[in-house]
C-alpha cells in the first residue's frame, strides 16, 4: 500500500514584506489585465494573437512608461 505526504507551510510576513507583496501582486495582475485587453482587441480585430516574444516587448513598454514608474 502506497503511503502519500503531504507538507504545510505557512508565510508569516511583517508589514514591509506584507506590503511588497501586495505590490508585486497588484504589478501582476495589471500586467495580466493589460495583456488580456490587447490580445482581445487583436481578436476582435481579426489578428492574431501575440506570442510570448511580443508580449515580453510589450511588458518592457509598459514599464519603461511614464504612466506606470512603479512597475
Amino acid at each position: 500500500m502506497e503511503r502519500l505526504q503531504a507538507f504545510k507551510f505557512a508565510l508569516n510576513p511583517n508589514g514591509e514584506q506584507q506590503r511588497a507583496l501586495r505590490r508585486f501582486a497588484g504589478a501582476c495582475r495589471f500586467v495580466f489585465n493589460q495583456a488580456l485587453e490587447v490580445q482581445q482587441q487583436r481578436h476582435e480585430g481579426g489578428e492574431r494573437k501575440l506570442g510570448y516574444a511580443e508580449l515580453c516587448r510589450l511588458l518592457t513598454t509598459w514599464r519603461n512608461g511614464a504612466a506606470t514608474p512603479w512597475l
